[in-house]
């Protein structure tokens, strides 16, 4: 069994990521999901990568491009991506393609809440603080 290593290709705002299955492309915008089955090849020239897909008749192949990416690792990405590639691969690949919107961040709350992985120590912060001040009241009052 061979054992692809985990690679990772950055360009721009753009992240491409292998490990012996699909090919994920996330950007900004979308990330998309793209099968062995539906490349016809990879190719890396220069700092730019390009991840063209199979396409049948007439239509002209849908080509994923990462631009401003380091050249020895886009020649590094496209032999690996290349040597898994199935002998056979479907005959439209642009159909194979699953596309998504990037999961939202976690709302912080109400609409206008300001939050982060901070507001679980504020709160026990301010909660010791208010501890603290009723046990200084008590001690005053009894004083």
């Amino acid at each position: 069994m061979t054992v692809t290593p985990s690679l990772v290709l950055h360009g721009g705002e753009s992240v491409l990521h292998f490990s012996g299955g699909p090919v994920t492309l996330c950007r900004p915008d979308k990330e998309h999901h793209i099968p062995l089955a539906a490349i016809s090849f990879v190719h890396a020239e220069g700092r730019s990568l390009a991840v063209v897909l199979t396409a049948s008749g007439a239509n002209e192949p849908t080509i994923y491009r990462v631009t401003g990416v380091d050249e020895a690792a886009a020649l590094a990405f496209a032999e690996a991506v290349t040597a898994a590639l199935p002998a056979d691969p479907a005959p439209d690949g642009a159909a194979l393609v699953v596309t998504r919107t990037p999961a939202a961040p976690e709302s912080a709350g109400p609409a206008g809440a300001r939050g982060g992985p901070w507001k679980p120590v504020a709160a026990a912060v301010v909660v010791a603080a208010a501890v603290l001040l009723i046990a200084l009241a008590v001690f005053a009052a009894r004083g």
